[in-house]
């Protein structure tokens, strides 16, 4: 079942928080070692390269950070977002509007470098899994909707991000990232090939971090 974010700040950030505390509890269990855990809020334009003008949305993720070298993790998450919406676009039969909502996995690499004592850049990289739920509804009159259609793609893609780390104490540090994540071939088998498409979700991430 997926889990999808509210438009409302406070709860997300309680989200956040939630999260960060559960990974804490977690890493703790299992006595790791050489870890760090992060959960960041990207905020994203959709781009489906269409049409659709998608207004900004929220995607949280949770990564787990392992260091295999001192300057190289391997690197683990879940990510999940609220739902986003586009513009609606009228034809002569109505008016529709497109909504979109994912979560998935990734799994990369954390190269990182220290350039001070609380200062660090680092990148992200990796592989996807996604699930991604596209609804379109259908307008006769103003604000009713006259129909609904949805349908679920699963596939998979990469996510690519550039960020800078400053450290608070030894254990906590702020995450400040660009980032863009690919969706491949939405649709792939569901419908024709004219009909399936990439969708790229680029933009601001903000987070934080728990260091182990």
């Amino acid at each position: 079942m997926m889990l999808f974010l509210t438009h409302k700040p406070h709860k997300i950030f309680s989200t956040l928080i939630f999260l960060i505390s559960s990974g804490c509890i977690f890493s703790t269990v299992a006595n790791a070692e050489n870890m760090l855990v992060d959960a960041n809020i990207l905020y994203t334009i959709p781009d489906a390269g269409g049409s659709d003008n998608f207004h900004t949305g929220k995607i949280l993720s949770l990564n787990y950070n392992y260091y295999a070298l001192p300057w190289l993790a391997v690197t683990s998450g879940l990510f999940l977002s609220e739902e986003i919406a586009d513009n609606p676009s009228t034809d002569i039969v109505g008016t529709f509007q497109a909504r979109i909502e994912t979560s998935g996995f990734t799994v990369g690499l954390r190269p990182e470098y220290a350039f001070s004592k609380r200062n660090k850049i680092y990148g992200r990289a990796g592989i996807l899994v996604y699930k991604t739920k596209l609804t379109v509804d259908e307008y006769f009159a103003p604000g009713l909707i006259s129909g609904s259609t949805s349908d679920t793609a699963n596939g998979n893609g990469f996510i690519i991000a550039l960020g800078w780390a400053h450290s608070f104490t030894q254990k906590v540090s702020l995450q400040i990232e660009l980032k863009t994540q690919q969706q491949l071939d939405l649709f792939d088998g569901k419908t024709s090939a004219d009909n399936v498409f990439d969708i790229s979700y680029s933009g601001f991430s903000l987070g934080l971090g728990y260091a182990f």
